[in-house]
């Protein structure tokens, strides 16, 4: 399967839907049911006017790259450069399935993942049952901090890109969420003045 089609067709529905979720991922988006329960699903009752800066794995990359520029600039040095938010090949598709599995475990972290759009992931495979079975089984069993923390390695780039996704999914902060997203930069090694320049990108 393509994680990063996947992630870019995720958020490309968003950034183009804005406000117009309904409570049917099915009559929300006009088919294509398993991207839009996904979008939907993800971003359940969030800021979409904070959302729809992000439209594409690329712009997720370029947010982030700036929030570790501003932070790197202020430290002097500069040990990750632009390329390195702008990854290709295998790299990029590693990079999209942690951003995915990082957004899953996100929406998942206060507890309000909707059952009826569980149903509609497992059941609308479209052409593509491999990404159907894999969304679902994610979406029973959110991966955990460690799993994420594991799995961005010392990659900083995308350690930066998987809290600006979380932060992304995050964005009315309950209290369970702010736990997450706290646990989240520690298991990450993120600065804390790296976390707020990375917010600062999407307005919080």
């Amino acid at each position: 399967m393509n994680f990063t089609r996947l992630l870019n067709q995720v958020l490309s529905t968003v950034q183009k839907k804005g406000n117009t979720f309904s409570d049917s991922p099915l009559n929300s988006f006009g088919g294509g049911a398993l991207v839009a329960g996904v979008a939907s699903m993800l971003l359940n009752g969030k800021n979409r006017k904070t959302i729809t800066k992000i439209g594409s794995t690329a712009a997720l990359g370029y947010l982030a790259y700036w929030g570790y520029q501003m932070w790197q600039q202020n430290k002097g040095q500069a040990t990750v450069t632009q390329s390195d938010f702008q990854p290709a090949g295998e790299t990029e598709e590693t990079y999209s399935r942690t951003v995915l599995r990082t957004m899953i475990a996100a929406a998942a972290s206060d507890g309000m993942i909707d059952e009826a759009e569980r149903r509609t992931i497992e059941q609308e495979s479209g052409t593509d049952p491999e990404t159907a079975a894999w969304l679902a089984a994610e979406y029973r069993l959110p991966a955990s901090i460690e799993d994420i923390a594991a799995a961005v390695g010392n990659d900083e780039a995308l350690a930066a890109e998987a809290y600006l996704a979380a932060r992304l999914v995050c964005a009315d902060l309950s209290r369970k969420e702010t736990v997450f997203l706290a646990r989240l930069s520690q298991a990450l090694e993120l600065d804390d003045n790296l976390v707020e320049n990375l917010e600062r990108q999407l307005g919080f």
